[in-house]
């Protein structure tokens, strides 16, 4: 029988060649460069963007190649929550590898979308339905969004441009292309960047191309994007949803290192990189190239400057706390992107987190959250995933939120609740499903509910912590990084997958494990909690954002 001595004698060795992984990953200018694997959706339609425009024939093969294989390799074994992503990629890929659709394909995407359950199913609506008819599996439809849908206040960036897209789109299919204006033309034109994308979002940018292909305008901007796509090819074929997402790999990786207690020395560049990446309205993007800012980018790094070094850093930290203030919703939760858009639990947790730490928010700024958080709460315990498939994955934040909340606090109600979902959710193997229909165990989704746990001590047993430890190191490769099937979403629910986040949250996980093994687990890394930064008001409108 293993014993907390025997545990910590396989998590230290592990832990140790998990961070030299990702260590590993790290370029001279301190970001961790993980990539994003090539996916079905994008490469799909990066094939019939070149086939349309002749471009390329060689890559037209390379990427068919992938699309087949795909189409081989696909089971129905896949968990209840993509089965969204799966039912569309499939008809995508057989569309442009056979050219052809059977009624059931049509059949099982309008069930899918019947159980798909989010505020955004509008949006994958009219996406999938203009796609399929320009696929050839649908015919033309009468509707074509309205301008004032296109813009409005409460979509961030690339949704505007993709929904500009997609009424140019409509319009072309239905012989009235003679209607879309330069004035209308101009927003999506004007955020092309100089390499070609649109935001780095490869999706984005290839509905942006099939608009403007049908169209038949704007040749340069046509050929540059064409560019791109072929510029995005991934071994073996495929094509990626996003360019990378260093920005949030390097951020997220900085704050699990610190809570694996890693020397300072080793996240200074880290730091320094993030430092240089904070966008003129005080927040971050998921990327280099990428304008819009996004509370989940920002949160995290505010969390880990503040940890690290809330003095030398506080320029930053003051203007990333003035962006998260700006964007908290009237209901008192943290959209991800735009004030108005709804707010989200796994964003108002990591906002509470990244608020308090420099103590810089008004009380009455976390009150209106956790307030926010009670009422999102489901009767289970657990709350609506946004970014992750992983049910899992908003309790480990809200639960991170509410460490060291008072017993009889909206956040320690909330916490103990937390705790119960995800005790009641943990499998006989001691590892956790991604879904609660799911029978297996997923690695990304125990680290996320063995990292919640083990911040909470006593709400494993002993025996319990082992188990769970045990399910999560054998996901372990000889690399020593995690390997897990991905569980990343967008645009949600579809999945994309950046490997090196499997090994990120494993190491998470596994600190807080040692730590609670070792006696430590009450302590802040380091040692301390960060010091409060004085000279501060707060009142929200005197924290400046130059």
């Amino acid at each position: 029988m293993l014993t907390g001595i025997g545990v910590l004698e396989q998590i230290e060795p592990a832990l140790e060649r998990a961070v030299q992984f990702m260590l590993d990953h790290r370029l001279p200018d301190g970001r961790l460069a993980a990539g994003c694997a090539g996916r079905a959706l994008e490469s799909a339609l990066a094939l019939h963007l070149l086939r349309t425009c002749g471009h390329g024939p060689a890559l037209q093969a390379e990427i068919a190649g992938f699309c087949r294989r795909w189409l081989a390799d696909d089971d129905d074994e896949s968990s209840h929550a993509s089965r969204l992503d799966r039912t569309l990629s499939r008809i995508l890929c057989e569309l442009v590898v056979h050219g052809r659709l059977g009624a059931e394909g049509l059949v099982a995407l309008q069930q899918t979308l019947a159980a798909f359950d989010h505020p955004t199913l509008w949006r994958k609506r009219v996406l999938v339905e203009v796609l399929l008819v320009e696929l050839g599996a649908l015919p033309p439809g009468p509707a074509v969004l309205p301008l004032a849908v296109v813009r409005a206040e409460s979509s961030h960036l690339w949704v505007t441009i993709l929904l500009a897209s997609i009424r140019v789109l409509q319009l072309c299919q239905s012989g009235r292309a003679d209607e879309v204006g330069d004035a209308e033309l101009a927003p999506i034109l004007g955020a092309q960047a100089t390499d070609g994308s649109w935001e780095q979002h490869v999706l984005v940018t290839i509905v942006a191309l099939l608009a403007l292909t049908r169209l038949g305008r704007a040749a340069p901007h046509r050929a540059l994007g064409l560019n791109f796509i072929a510029g995005q090819l991934r071994p073996g074929g495929g094509v990626p949803f996003i360019t990378n997402e260093d920005v949030w790999v390097t951020c997220l990786a900085g704050l699990v290192l610190t809570e694996a207690r890693r020397p300072a020395h080793e996240l200074q560049r880290c730091e320094q990189f993030l430092v240089s990446q904070q966008q003129p309205d005080g927040g971050w993007a998921y990327a280099e190239g990428v304008s819009q800012t996004d509370a989940d980018d920002t949160s995290i790094t505010l969390s880990l400057l503040v940890r690290r070094n809330p003095v030398i850093h506080r320029p930053s930290i003051r203007r990333a706390v003035a962006h998260l203030l700006a964007l908290q919703n009237s209901d008192g939760g943290f959209p991800t992107f735009v004030r108005g858009a709804a707010s989200e639990a796994e964003i108002t947790a990591k906002s509470i987190t990244a608020l308090r730490a420099s103590h810089m928010a008004p009380p009455g700024v976390l009150e209106a959250a956790w307030a926010w958080l009670a009422r999102a709460q489901q009767a289970n315990g657990g709350f609506r995933g946004e970014w992750k498939l992983c049910a899992t994955y908003p309790a480990f934040h809200v639960i991170n939120a509410a460490a060291g909340e008072r017993h009889g606090s909206h956040g320690a109600d909330i916490r103990r609740r937390c705790v119960g979902f995800l005790r009641g959710l943990r499998r006989p193997d001691g590892g956790w499903p991604i879904h609660p229909d799911d029978d297996r165990s997923h690695v990304l989704s125990t680290a996320y509910a063995l990292g919640g746990l083990a911040a909470c001590p006593g709400s494993l047993t002993s025996g319990e912590l082992y188990a769970s430890a045990q399910v999560l190191l054998a996901g372990q490769g000889r690399s020593g990084g995690f390997t897990a099937e991905a569980d990343s979403l967008g645009p949600r629910p579809f999945v994309y997958d950046v490997p090196l986040l499997a090994t990120l949250y494993s190491v998470w996980a596994l600190s807080r494990v040692r730590d609670q093994l070792s006696g430590r687990a009450h302590e802040v890394p380091f040692g301390a909690l960060a010091p409060r930064l004085s000279l501060l008001s707060h009142d929200r409108a005197w924290i400046s954002t130059t």
